[in-house]
């Protein structure tokens, strides 16, 4: 009997390195797995309704892929096809960058005293407050193409800017409209833990509860986000402050992430591991039990080279430590206005190589494969494998290791999302 080929929409070969970063269990990639990407040399796959129905060597998907009059065929002429790139820690939602605060930090001046100054936190919540909520969309909708057009597929952005139920809500409206109008994924995070506000410097506990019994509960309800994160850090929120914090999200549905251990070890990496939360993301101070205990329940550190490269700080997190130890780790921008203001996964990979003597396979598992678990995409992308969506990348290229290699370029020469190329309106 001659089995029925499933006609394809899409049909892409000459791909001279197809990546598929294909895993037969299913399961993150740890240690030595993170250098095995699963590159098939000309390889092809097929597309229809947005899925991936084969990925292989060029003939055997020719050879097991109906085709019809509307089958859109695709040579890329020996580049190198890839997942397209999962950015699982942003702050894309603010107003303002924040530029003399930049001029500050380069020239030496203590964090404090930019602090002092009326910088930080502080000054993009006072940006987001004043911006109205079309103003916010506007900008955050360009920076979002920016990312897709330097290949990232699916994006989580987090709130943290407003600080108050209305403004918090505000930015998280506008990750929902972009959500709602973008082919890519979009996750929403709340991130109303990121600083006490000016207003409530004198009642920190009360802004607490406000958090905790105000915020959490709306959002919740709205539906607006999935994870609940907290900043876990001196002069932010203490250990016992967090846990309450991500308890209460838990309560209410929202999966817990943590800025651990940035600029101190506050125990951040530990209470992650004890409350079950999905990641602890920074960690440049984290100790050897807080990786040991990470490693043992799970939990995903997410690594964040652009915040030490553009504060400027070459301390970053002990990223070969936590290889060994068999933690599941994952790259991200923290795309942010002040320390990190880069959306470029690419250049994340290159900082991570670099600094954090990553190899480029290990980079490219951390920025694909492994940020799909962090926002429990995993069935849908991150790899190519037949049933994913079909999004993927035509580099500018045709060795993967140009995309860490190469810096301060973008290797993208095309994207694709649910199998259709995406070019911006």
């Amino acid at each position: 009997m001659t089995t029925k080929r499933v006609v394809a929409d899409l049909i892409v070969t000459g791909c001279g390195q197809l990546v598929t970063l294909a895993k037969s269990d299913g399961t993150p990639r740890v240690r030595s797995a993170l250098k095995d990407l699963a590159i098939i040399a000309d390889g092809a796959l097929a597309v229809a309704g947005g899925r991936l129905i084969s990925v292989g060597p060029r003939d055997v998907v020719l050879a097991t892929t109906g085709t019809s009059a509307q089958t859109n065929h695709v040579d890329v002429g020996g580049a190198v096809v890839m997942p397209g790139l999962v950015d699982c820690h942003t702050h894309t939602v603010f107003a303002d960058y924040r530029l003399d605060e930049y001029e500050w930090r380069v020239a030496g001046t203590p964090y404090a005293e930019i602090a002092a100054r009326g910088g930080g936190i502080a000054k993009s919540v006072g940006h987001v407050r004043a911006a109205s909520e079309a103003e916010l969309l506007s900008r955050t909708r360009q920076r979002v193409h920016s990312a897709i057009r330097h290949g990232t597929t699916t994006i989580e952005i987090k709130s943290g800017y407003g600080l108050s139920l209305e403004h918090e809500l505000k930015q998280l409206r506008v990750v929902r409209t972009l959500r709602d109008e973008l082919p890519i994924t979009v996750v929403a995070t709340f991130l109303g833990a990121h600083a006490i506000p000016k207003e409530m410097a004198a009642d920190r506990e009360g802004y607490v509860q406000a958090v905790v019994h105000d915020m959490i509960p709306r959002v919740a309800a709205e539906g607006l986000a999935e994870f609940n994160d907290v900043f876990c850090e001196v002069g932010a929120f203490s250990r016992e402050e967090t846990e309450r914090i991500l308890r209460s999200g838990q309560r209410a549905g929202l999966k817990a992430r943590i800025h651990a251990d940035e600029l101190t070890d506050t125990g951040g990496a530990e209470l992650a591991a004890s409350l079950g939360a999905v990641s602890a993301d920074h960690l440049k101070k984290t100790n050897d039990n807080g990786i040991d205990r990470m490693a043992k329940a799970g939990v995903f550190g997410v690594l964040l080279p652009g915040t030490s490269f553009g504060l400027p700080s070459l301390e970053l997190a002990p990223a070969r430590k936590m290889v060994d130890a068999g933690m599941r780790l994952a790259i991200a921008t923290d795309f942010n206005p002040g320390s990190s203001t880069s959306e470029s996964m690419p250049m994340m990979t290159s900082i991570a190589c670099s600094h954090m003597r990553l190899s480029p396979a290990e980079a490219l598992s951390m920025a694909t494969y492994n940020p799909a678990f962090v926002l429990g995409r995993e069935g849908d992308v991150g790899s190519l494998e037949v049933g994913k969506r079909a999004d993927f990348l035509v580099l500018d290229c045709r060795d993967y290791r140009e995309v860490a290699n190469h810096f301060g370029i973008n290797p993208v020469a095309r994207v694709f999302v649910a199998g259709r190329e995406w070019v911006a309106a």
